[in-house]
């Protein structure tokens, strides 16, 4: 059972529920001692496996409902080689029609149903125990509904009732007293110890009175034997069937609260996504759209930033490539063919006497800055960029007819960074 256990007491004909702080539709049920069928009962040895078994018939034979079978529920006491010693209980339905009604208009269910004044004696038990050993006490306890009797041999019940207001107390004390003496065995009333409005005139022939205010209402002590598992438990079999019922109905509803959730959640990803990818791809085209606007304007300007730059770039012009090639040609070099491309540089043809004059005018090609339009080299070669970026040379090859070493160029400017 979960820790936090909300009470329900009916009492006085009115159900008081105890608040907890937290929403719970399902409650322990505690009932005054009148409204339950109660009973001390040894269990044999041999029924020891099943002693609600046991207990059934002699609960069936104090119903005043003798048509209508019980659910009893049986709470260990003591336990011996003998066999068993339980508190044996029943809740006769009949009997429980107010109940149910007050249960049905605040909505609740039955968890488990007590007996609200063994949570009292719970919580009175220290009041009850001064130590002393082989003594049997008679306990009275008042309520608006009954006097709950027990009769106690130290710490083991031998006799449990429940006394109508009004009745004749001197009567009903001889009777328990003799339930107890034929349960546990001859023993002299110690004393007599009432709490709360239990009337104690002409007790005193029994045994001494020791009258005490009840300021417990039980529902601590209920709460502790709900937490236990193993106490009393006299839940009808028809509340527990509804207790069940309502519970699948509950978890029902909340798998399906679930499913209807994970199917709108499916439903959304089915629908939404595509929407929304619709959505984002029509927002991607609008930027595509304006970024192509804008990359086409751009594009426009730098084709006219390029065509201006291109026809006022004076140290690419014909002329000062002409004379940048002529200002490095080697005494014994000859130019026979020359082709200029503004674009791309410059590709020429000619003839030399020693072929190392040609690779000192690859060399030559290739240290031209871009500034040196006058034929001057820059005196920074690691830094200034130069003219040509690339120098092809085919050649130099053996003339046959003259024997001068032809060769051809192929000078291209070097790229610029955007």
């Amino acid at each position: 059972m979960s820790e936090s256990v909300q009470i329900a007491a009916f009492e006085g004909g009115k159900l008081q529920v105890e608040a907890t702080g937290e929403k719970n539709r399902e409650v322990v049920l505690a009932l005054p001692l009148n409204r339950l069928i109660v009973k001390m009962v040894r269990v044999p040895d041999a029924n020891r496996a099943d002693p609600v078994a046991y207990a059934t018939p002699i609960l069936q034979a104090m119903s005043p409902y003798p048509d209508e079978p019980l659910t009893v529920s049986c709470e260990l006491v003591r336990e011996d080689e003998s066999g068993l010693i339980c508190l044996a209980a029943a809740l006769p339905e009949s009997a429980a029609g107010d109940i149910g009604d007050a249960l049905d208009d605040e909505g609740l269910n039955v968890t488990r149903v007590d007996a609200l004044v063994l949570g009292q004696l719970r919580e009175l038990w220290g009041q009850l125990n001064d130590g002393k050993t082989g003594v049997r006490r008679l306990v009275l306890i008042g309520s608006e509904d009954c006097v709950s009797l027990f009769v106690l041999d130290d710490d083991l019940p031998s006799a449990v009732r429940a006394l109508s207001n009004g009745s004749d107390m001197r009567r009903e004390i001889m009777l328990s007293l003799l339930e107890a003496e034929d349960f546990g065995g001859a023993r002299q009333l110690s004393e007599i110890v009432a709490f709360g409005p239990v009337p104690t005139e002409g007790l005193e022939a029994f045994a001494p009175i020791r009258s005490l205010p009840c300021e417990k209402n039980g529902h601590a002590g209920v709460i502790e034997r709900s937490l236990e598992g193993s106490s009393l438990d006299a839940l009808p079999e028809s509340w527990r069937e509804v207790l069940n019922e309502t519970r699948f109905k509950a978890k029902l509803r909340r798998n399906l609260i679930v499913a209807m959730g994970f199917w709108l959640l499916l439903m959304g990803v089915i629908f939404g996504v595509p929407f929304t990818y619709g959505l984002l791809t029509d927002y991607q085209k609008s930027l595509s759209k304006e970024h192509a606007k804008k990359y086409a304007e751009v594009n426009e300007m730098r084709s006219k930033v390029m065509l201006v730059r291109k026809y006022s770039d004076h140290a690419r012009g014909a002329l000062e490539i002409l004379k940048a090639i002529s200002d490095r040609l080697p005494d014994d070099i000859e130019l026979s063919n020359w082709n200029f491309r503004r674009d791309e540089g410059v590709k020429f043809s000619g003839e030399a006497d020693d072929p190392n004059s040609v690779y000192e005018l690859k060399d030559q090609l290739l240290s031209i800055a871009l500034e040196a339009g006058d034929g001057e080299e820059s005196e920074d070669e690691e830094e200034t960029p130069r003219l040509f970026g690339d120098v092809r040379l085919n050649g130099p090859t053996t003339s046959g007819k003259s024997g001068r070493q032809k060769f051809d160029v192929d000078c291209r400017y070097a790229k610029e960074e955007d």
